[in-house]
């Protein structure tokens, strides 16, 4: 290694990874260094394909084929759901230490003869 300025090591020599792309290829690559030496430049802008030399995707047949299609999906999603047991009432009052009633919904008759706003506790 020779010594750069800045105390930085420069190798010797230099290995290059770049390897000639064969004519075929259907790419066309630039390679360019910047002014000051610092950057490596590539350039490769696509190429346009012309319609002629494209497939089309296959199409499956819905009725005959087995993949999941998006309704069995969430249908499958809502029964997982659906399968996680809920704790009950009685265990929701042994976690959270509070009474059973608290975890029943209070109906609209009771809602509507709840005071609005409660006096403060001191």
């Amino acid at each position: 290694m020779e010594p750069i300025g800045n105390g930085i090591a420069n190798p010797l020599y230099y290995k290059s990874t770049y390897a000639a792309l064969p004519d075929d290829y259907n790419c066309k690559v630039e390679l360019a260094m910047t002014s000051d030496g610092k950057t490596i430049v590539c350039y490769h802008p696509s190429v346009e394909v012309p319609y002629e030399h494209t497939k089309p995707l296959p199409q499956k047949d819905p009725l005959t084929s087995h993949t999941q299609t998006h309704e069995l999906v969430l249908k499958a999603r809502l029964n997982e759901v659906k399968a996680k047991p809920e704790p009950t009432k009685e265990e929701l009052s042994k976690m959270f230490y509070t009474t059973k009633h608290q975890w029943y919904p209070v109906g609209q008759y009771h809602r509507r003869r709840m005071k609005k706003d409660p006096p403060k506790d001191r």
